[in-house]
């Protein structure tokens, strides 16, 4: 295949509807939020950062047993942009040890910082997928926590999290639809 801009879309667009959008992540992203809302009704600062950063390592298991129930075997679908998407995951684990510092130093922020920074690759997923609602997804997210991080300080551990919990699955579902349209997108493209 001649690497044209056509090709590499079709290519991007075709490895997204094969895993379904990946939609298992993002409902896996949510369980994982809404949990931690509810742990912030029992506990703030260093404590919940802690939870935090310990429950961290259940998401991607959790979205790798949701695969089956939400038809998302995203571990199955191949493509040469595939190595983007890996490689955006494992950085946005680089962020860990600033995590740590904040956790320790600043623990109020940590709700803020981690919803930025667990979202940093919704953009790489967004090019690889060729899908607007990712990208929606990391600027809307951005903007709200930030929001609701300055405009209430002492819900800064509930009010977030949830925030970023709805903020997923509106993102799942909007990429179940965006995967019924570029399935038709690509049976339309592949007749002419």
């Amino acid at each position: 295949m001649d690497i044209t801009p056509e090709n590499l879309l079709r290519e991007r667009r075709r490895y997204f509807t094969a895993a379904n959008g990946g939609i298992a992540l993002p409902v896996a992203g949510a369980i994982y939020w809404i949990v931690l809302a509810a742990l912030g009704t029992q506990m703030q600062g260093n404590d919940w950062g802690v939870a935090a950063a310990m429950l961290s390592g259940a998401i991607f298991p959790l979205g790798f047993v949701l695969q089956w129930p939400l038809k998302s075997h995203f571990m199955r679908s191949k493509s040469p942009v595939s190595g983007a998407v890996w490689a955006a995951v494992i950085a946005i684990n680089f962020l860990w040890p600033v995590h740590f510092v904040i956790i320790s130093a600043i623990p109020a922020a940590a709700p803020l910082t981690l919803a930025i920074g667990m979202t940093l690759h919704w953009l790489v997923i967004g090019w690889a997928y060729a899908s607007r609602v990712c990208y929606g997804h990391a600027i809307a997210r951005l903007m709200v926590v930030t929001v609701l991080w300055y405009g209430f300080p002492e819900m800064r551990f509930t009010i977030l999290p949830l925030a970023v919990a709805g903020l997923y699955l509106l993102a799942a579902g909007g990429m179940r639809l965006e995967v019924n349209w570029t399935k038709a997108w690509l049976a339309r493209t592949s007749r002419t």
